[in-house]
């Protein structure tokens, strides 16, 4: 009766195990299967699957301003900077594919974030966001007439012929990781004075200079000996990253 008793006690044990593991493996499942799937298409890519998905929710997350200026045709603008920003776009339905898009790439990926941690099915971002749509030559909605550069190529070329190694950090107003930056390179200019000129260029207000030379997403630094250019790289550049930038051109 014993022996009985045990064997019974041992089956109930491995049965109790198995039912533990099989719960843990379908959770498993359905937690990934809870996963967005989401993806950094280039704009060609994105017109093309736009153009087969009439009914697909496309958001701008840039501010109003930036949105009036010319935006993609039927897109919803939601400023990331809002504050109800997450309440709004909880309110979207997670099941429909979003085409989401920004200036330079920046405030998208930050948005598709935010998308994953509510739950969204499926995001597609724009890389380079709208200024690769214009360097692609891809129309956008209620574009203003394009305004006088103040800084031209002229001023550009002048500046690189200036000094024989220089650092460019192209840059915008709007772009959290350029203004993160900013502190780090205004030290390493005064580190480097008389060696290298580590210089500024603001791309919304050299926007044909920044469309002629390819600058796409923000923020790109590029170094330049005797004016022809040695290296870029796009993203935040810590100090370090910058350094080492910089010993290229030793």
């Amino acid at each position: 009766m014993k022996i009985y008793q045990h064997q019974y006690s041992s089956n109930s044990s491995l049965y109790l195990l198995a039912v533990m593991i099989s719960f843990f493996l379908f959770s498993a499942s359905l937690s990934a299967t809870a996963q967005t799937v989401s993806k950094t298409i280039t704009a060609v890519e994105f017109q093309n699957q736009l153009k087969t998905s009439p009914k697909a929710v496309i958001l701008d997350v840039r501010t109003p301003e930036e949105f009036k200026s010319g935006h993609l045709n039927q897109a919803k603008n939601l400023d990331i900077y809002d504050p109800s920003f997450q309440d709004q776009i909880s309110k979207m339905d997670k099941k429909q594919a979003v085409y989401v898009y920004c200036k330079g790439g920046g405030r998208s990926a930050n948005a598709v974030k935010k998308m994953q941690e509510l739950g969204f099915n499926t995001v597609y971002e724009l890389k380079g966001g709208i200024m690769a749509w214009e360097q692609g030559g891809l129309p956008l909605q209620g574009a203003e007439k394009p305004k006088t550069d103040l800084f031209t190529s002229n001023d550009f070329d002048k500046m690189l012929k200036a000094n024989k190694n220089v650092l460019v950090d192209f840059y915008a107003e709007w772009c959290i990781p350029c203004k993160e930056m900013e502190p780090i390179l205004a030290k390493l200019k005064n580190q480097f004075k008389g060696k290298v000129a580590i210089e500024r260029v603001n791309v919304d207000e050299a926007k044909s200079l920044t469309k002629s030379i390819n600058i796409v997403g923000l923020p790109v630094v590029a170094i330049y000996r005797n004016g022809i250019e040695i290296k870029r790289v796009t993203g935040f550049q810590s100090e370090q990253d910058l350094l080492n930038l910089l010993q290229e051109l030793k």
